[in-house]
């Protein structure tokens, strides 16, 4: 089967070409613009698959998913408990982070989080849940990010004499995990406040009740800005070596965007044709979360692919331009 005679690849090329056409001096040389051409190539694209199974990345995304699993209710908890530390309602947050999460996520995976979650918040006090759970968390969740680590390693290439060590690489887990339930923690401590700032402007100025709408429609580009600031987060700080040409936010883009995608249609996909629950019974809900996570991996080992690929057409058409410049 010829690829190239896809209506969505070629009109994928036909938008680069177009643009290479309408915008000469932007594509003439190695600008920014370089990158988003060479992602917007079908043999990008292509290269980026075929190192993505000489690289077995489908096998790596499968242990992030398992150690994610592992890890998934207790870092839900130490979220809740590090954004009640600043004063913030936690049964509101947490609602808002379900509601947030039931847009991309399937439905029996949700409620299987929210039950786990509130069976424990209600039960264990917060200084206890904070220190005993936060230090389990951090672990187990550091063990996904270090598979991640090796993934990226892979993924860029690194020779093995040139990687971290081991107890340096699991201090570098351990900081990216922090980092992200840092910035988990602020965003929705930002989102909470800010939510509640506008409706009550809205409530206070009817004129102003548009505001409220406008939010309403604004929180889900916000919480997708904040996986591609994640995911650009884990692309920089990640590998054992990270060079200045290799891009960061197109894989990041591309990852959000395979994430949306690929979490809507596997909801779809349980909601209307999954028979998980008949099949497996009472650990259907748990298989349906670990092959969540699993796609949810991929996508994010995916992006980094691409970036190292695009950085590669980037580094072949600066040598051809040298090449020239010689003759």
């Amino acid at each position: 089967m010829n690829f190239r005679r896809l209506w969505p690849i070629r009109f994928w090329e036909t938008c680069g070409g177009l643009w290479r056409q309408w915008f000469p001096r932007l594509t003439s040389g190695i600008t920014p613009w370089t990158y988003v051409l060479h992602l917007c190539r079908w043999s990008t694209l292509y290269r980026s698959g075929c190192k993505a199974l000489e690289n077995r990345l489908p096998g790596l995304a499968s242990e992030m998913a398992y150690n994610t699993m592992l890890s998934f209710f207790p870092a839900i908890l130490v979220l809740l408990t590090a954004i009640g530390l600043f004063g913030s309602a936690t049964e509101a947050t947490f609602q808002d982070l379900m509601t947030q999460l039931g847009e991309a996520a399937p439905t029996d995976v949700v409620q299987l989080i929210e039950s786990g979650v509130r069976s424990q918040l209600y039960q264990t006090q917060s200084r206890s849940l904070f220190s005993i759970s936060f230090v389990a968390a951090i672990w187990i969740a550091s063990s996904g990010v270090n598979c991640a680590m090796y993934a990226l390693d892979r993924i860029h290439q690194t020779p093995p004499q040139q990687t971290r060590p081991f107890w340096r690489a699991r201090l570098v887990a351990i900081g990216l995990t922090l980092g992200t339930i840092l910035l988990l923690t602020l965003a929705s401590f930002l989102v909470l406040i800010s939510g509640i700032i506008v409706r009550l402007i809205a409530n206070r100025v009817p004129e102003l009740a548009v505001l409220a709408t406008a939010w309403d429609w604004l929180t889900w580009p916000l919480a997708i800005g904040m996986v591609i600031l994640g995911a650009a987060f884990l692309y920089r700080y990640g590998p054992s070596r990270w060079y200045q040409d290799v891009p960061i936010l197109p894989g990041a883009l591309l990852a959000s965007l395979m994430w949306l995608g690929v979490s809507s249609l596997f909801r779809l996909y349980v909601a209307n044709f999954g028979a998980y629950n008949r099949i497996y019974g009472t650990i259907g809900t748990v298989i349906i979360l670990l092959l969540w996570l699993y796609w949810s991996s991929l996508a994010l080992l995916l992006g980094a692919q691409v970036n190292v690929t695009v950085s590669q057409g980037v580094r072949r058409k600066r040598l051809r331009m040298q090449g020239h410049s010689y003759h």
